[in-house]
């Protein structure tokens, strides 16, 4: 059977940890048998190259990106690849894109496969929080989400790739507003195995 390949970034920003990339490790432990794990690198240039890279070299069974969305309250199932890159920061490299699309020529959106209303509302029903999100940002998860899209439609994969994101840990707040929302560890890997088990 083949597995369901995950992958998550590093830290960035100045953060000392990323959920995404805990999760990698927890799934290393736990779900060695049905996953693989790959953990990217915060670069607009490296992430997607060393992803495409391992899918030339690998079959899965379905890809899912995992990644850290600071301000947000639930866990996105993003819908939706923009190709549009858009932001202030720079990546690892110190590189900064300028505003403007990913790919000249190619779609202006690409959408997930996978199922992700159905997900969302079995989820809901188990009073997770999940919602379906429309816009994966601007920054290296968007960029990396829509490069991996284009790259499985382009060579007639058939494969179907999601990107999730997932909030800051409580531990991530101690230099932030009170206000700023958090999820539980648990919580992340509760919604991400009910996922899992729905690929298995």
């Amino acid at each position: 059977m083949s597995k369901i390949l995950i992958t998550g970034f590093r830290p960035f920003l100045g953060e000392k940890v990323n959920p995404s990339e805990i999760l990698l490790e927890w799934l290393k432990k736990d779900f060695a048998h049905l996953t693989e794990t790959l953990l990217l690198p915060v670069s607009f240039s490296e992430a997607p190259q060393q992803l495409q890279s391992h899918l030339q070299k690998n079959s899965y069974a379905a890809i899912l990106m995992l990644g850290q969305a600071g301000g947000r309250s639930k866990v996105s199932l993003e819908r939706v690849a923009l190709n549009w890159t858009e932001t202030e920061h720079p990546d690892e490299d110190g590189f900064k894109p300028s505003r403007g699309v990913i790919q000249q020529g190619s779609e202006s959106a690409l959408f997930t496969a996978l199922p992700v209303s159905e997900w969302k509302e079995d989820l809901l029903q188990k009073n997770l929080p999940v919602e379906i999100s429309l816009s994966a940002g601007g920054y290296v998860c968007n960029y990396t989400y829509y490069h991996t899209l284009n790259w499985l439609k382009m060579h007639d994969k058939a494969l179907s790739a999601c990107f999730i994101h997932v909030p800051y840990l409580k531990q991530q707040l101690a230099d932030k507003a009170q206000t700023t929302p958090s999820m539980e560890l648990e919580t992340m890997k509760t919604v991400l195995a009910e996922i899992l088990f729905k690929l298995a």
